[in-house]
C-alpha cells in the first residue's frame, strides 16, 4: 500500500481539486489547495473532468497518461492495439468529430483533450483490469479515478440545487460522478485501497477505505454517464 495522505472536499463540487491536491503533496509539491482550486479549469455548472486536472499536471512539469473509456468522446478505431495513440491521428479525429457533434460537454471534453494533448499528455484506450493497477501501485504511483459515486456507494441518486449542493432524491436525482485516489491492492482479497476526499461517504465514514476491484472497475466504467470513467496517471517526469 502506498503511504498517502488526502484531505475532506470542502464543498460538493470540489473533489476533483482535492485529489489533485493530494497526489501533489505526495509528490512534495509545494502549492496549496486553494492555488490548485483556482486555477483548475471547471465547467460553468460546477466540477471537472480528468483532462482539466491533466492538463494542470503538465502545466508544472508532470508527466501524465490519461487511460479513457468514454466512448461518447473516443471510438476504439483511433487506437492502436495496444490502447496507445498517435497524437496527431487522435487530435486530428477529435477535431473531426467536433464538426458534426455540437453537444455543450461533449465540446468542452474534446477542448480539454486537445488541451491535454498539446501540452504533451498521452491518451490509452485499453481494457480496465487490475494488472493496470498493479503496475503503478508497484511502482508507488498513486491513480486519480474519475467513477460512480453512486455506483460504488450503493447510494440513492442525487439532486443538486443552484449553489451545487446536493441531496438524496431516488425518484429525480441523477447519478454522481466522483474523484478517488487508488493506492494500494490487497491481491488475496481482491481489494483496492481507496483515499476518499468525501469523509462522509456510505461505505466507511471515513477517508480510507477497500473496496471490491470487480465494483471499483463497474464503479469507474460507469462513469462514462457523468462524463467520468477514467484513470489518470500523475507521476514526475524521471519516474
Amino acid at each position: 500500500m502506498i503511504d498517502f495522505k488526502i484531505n475532506s472536499q470542502p464543498d460538493d463540487e470540489s473533489c476533483g481539486p482535492t485529489c489533485l491536491h493530494a497526489i501533489y503533496q505526495y509528490y512534495g509539491l509545494d502549492i496549496s489547495y486553494e492555488e490548485v482550486a483556482n486555477q483548475v479549469e471547471s465547467f460553468l455548472s460546477g466540477g471537472t473532468i480528468a483532462p482539466m486536472l491533466g492538463k494542470h499536471a503538465l502545466q508544472l512539469g508532470f508527466k501524465v497518461t490519461l487511460y479513457v473509456n468514454n466512448l461518447q468522446l473516443y471510438d476504439p478505431t483511433w487506437f492502436n492495439s495496444d490502447g496507445s495513440s498517435n497524437t496527431d491521428v487522435l487530435r486530428e479525429m477529435l477535431m473531426q468529430q467536433m464538426r458534426y457533434k455540437r453537444n455543450q460537454y461533449l465540446a468542452r471534453g474534446t477542448h480539454a483533450a486537445l488541451d491535454f494533448l498539446t501540452l504533451g499528455g498521452a491518451i490509452y484506450f485499453r481494457c480496465l483490469t487490475a494488472e493496470i493497477l498493479k503496475e503503478y501501485f508497484a511502482r508507488q504511483i498513486p491513480i486519480l479515478a474519475g467513477l460512480s459515486s453512486t455506483y460504488l456507494y450503493n447510494c440513492s441518486r442525487e439532486l443538486f440545487n443552484k449553489e451545487g449542493k446536493s441531496r438524496s432524491d431516488p425518484i429525480r436525482g441523477r447519478p454522481c460522478g466522483h474523484f478517488v485516489v487508488l493506492c494500494g491492492y490487497n491481491q488475496k482479497h481482491r481489494l483496492v485501497v481507496v483515499a476518499d476526499p468525501y469523509k462522509k461517504n456510505p461505505v466507511s465514514g471515513d477517508n480510507y477505505y477497500t473496496v471490491s476491484i470487480h465494483r471499483l472497475i463497474n464503479a469507474i466504467m460507469l462513469g462514462v454517464v457523468t462524463r467520468d470513467g477514467n484513470l489518470l496517471i500523475i507521476q514526475p517526469k524521471y519516474a
